[in-house]
């Protein structure tokens, strides 16, 4: 009898971490936050930061930090953007360009000059 009740759990909590959550009618949908973080991971082209740098909420320096992505540490490119100018920043006088990214499941915008392929 156990086991015919943790069977349903263990179902459900597959399908959450997997971004599934049941609608009305009992069946799984995807969320669509959930689904865009997942679909990137698995596409993905890994990056490192060449310095600590924000992760922004869009492609501009004013724009909400997210977090912090850590020097050293790797993340998976989404995109390249053109967004808004920044100056000096990771050793550039100025540049445009961005990398829309993951990382660690935040998705956001990175200056391009501050990430290399890895």
């Amino acid at each position: 009898m156990k086991k015919l009740l943790i069977a349903p759990l263990a179902a459900a909590a597959a399908l959450a971490l997997a971004g599934f959550v049941p609608s009305a009618s009992g069946a799984a949908t995807a969320e669509s936050d959930g689904m865009a973080t997942v679909a990137a991971t698995a596409s993905c082209k890994s990056l490192t930061a060449l310095s600590t740098v924000h992760v922004r909420k869009s492609a501009t320096t004013k724009s909400t930090s997210l977090r912090l992505w850590y020097k050293g540490t790797k993340g998976c490119d989404i995109k390249g953007v053109d967004g808004g100018s920044y100056k000096n920043t990771c050793g550039i006088d100025s540049y445009h360009y961005w990398r829309k990214v993951n990382y660690r499941g935040t998705v956001g915008y990175v200056p391009n000059v501050c990430v290399k392929y890895s």
